[in-house]
């Protein structure tokens, strides 16, 4: 039986920090690609453009679920996609307009938010390697799968979520949150990836909100412990050490995952 490995990319694989990939996880991933019985995958909020700060390593990686869970490829094939109707973005507009919130929306290769100010600029500095340009008709040219929404504090937009029951709430940061259908999450990607292959064994790692359902449906669920979600924590098999630890392949060997 193979054994597909899914692994989340910020502060799981790179350390957004530091701006780099830890050397043990450089071992870790090398090591795994070689194995025959392995298969290798990403689950990320990201779209496929903003893998650039691993594109050293993006060869390794048969899947990717993208965009939390909104697009799958295998290698360079898109096998899945579920963009955001129009007319559900235009209703965030409307919802959003007044209440000094900045909304941003993410393609599969470029983001763009209605307007800039100091809320986007800390944003981006947590998600590093991502500049969006400032365009409200980005929807208009451009498909879009998710959502961003930033205020000056995390309660200002589980607040506004609440007038938005047609997406889920995933934040990121304490004014900074995704916004996507419900039914959509790395869970769902990577059940389109498995519908590819055999009968198989699942291994998801994360430290986000956003990794909780991919977490929770693995066969090995593995938190990061650097993770500020105790609810991830809860749902894992395992807890790996912080990823300023570099000991991820350490790690893996101490349960015999490699």
């Amino acid at each position: 039986m193979k054994t597909i490995i899914f692994f989340d990319v910020d502060n799981t694989l790179y350390n957004n920090q530091l701006g780099k990939i830890p050397e043990q996880t450089l071992k870790l991933l090398q090591e795994l690609h070689e194995k025959d019985n392995i298969i290798l995958g990403l689950a990320t909020g990201r779209g496929l453009r903003k893998l650039e700060i691993i594109q050293d390593i993006l060869h390794l990686f048969t899947y990717k679920v993208l965009i939390n869970g909104s697009v799958v490829f295998k290698d360079d094939e898109k096998i899945f996609d579920h963009p955001i109707k129009t007319e559900d973005i235009l209703e965030v507009f409307d919802i959003t307009k007044g209440n000094d919130l900045n909304v941003g929306m993410v393609g599969i290769y470029d983001e763009a938010v209605n307007y800039w100010d100091e809320r986007v600029s800390y944003g981006m500095k947590a998600l590093r390697g991502i500049f969006p340009k400032v365009d409200p008709d980005f929807y208009k040219n451009n498909q879009v799968y998710q959502l961003w929404l930033f205020a000056d504090h995390e309660d200002a937009i589980v607040e506004i979520a609440k007038k938005m029951p047609k997406f889920r709430l995933y934040p990121w940061h304490k004014g900074g949150a995704d916004f996507v259908y419900p039914m959509m999450n790395k869970s769902f990607g990577i059940k389109k990836a498995l519908e590819h292959e055999g009968e198989s064994k699942l291994i998801c790692v994360g430290d986000g909100a956003n990794d909780i359902q991919m977490i929770e449906m693995a066969d090995i669920g593995i938190a990061m412990d650097n993770t500020r979600f105790d609810e991830l924590k809860e749902k894992a098999d395992h807890i790996a050490p912080h990823i300023k630890e570099d000991q991820l392949y350490a790690f893996f060997k101490s349960i015999n995952l490699i």
